[in-house]
């Protein structure tokens, strides 16, 4: 996968990120927030806020 990727992980989820995800994404910006696995619901604004200042790149 080529194009320009954002992930982001909670740092409390039980399922971690993959360690040699680069090698299949080159292109990947990997961020982190103080949450479970359930980003979007724990912390919805600061997710708005990294996926806002990612696209605004």
């Amino acid at each position: 996968l080529h194009q320009p990727t954002l992930m982001v992980y909670g740092e409390k989820d039980l399922i971690p990120p993959l360690l040699n995800i680069t090698d299949f994404v080159p292109n990947i910006d990997i961020k982190s927030l103080e949450a479970g696995h359930w980003i979007q619901e724990e912390r919805p604004e600061e997710l708005n806020q990294l996926i806002l200042e990612w696209l605004g790149k």
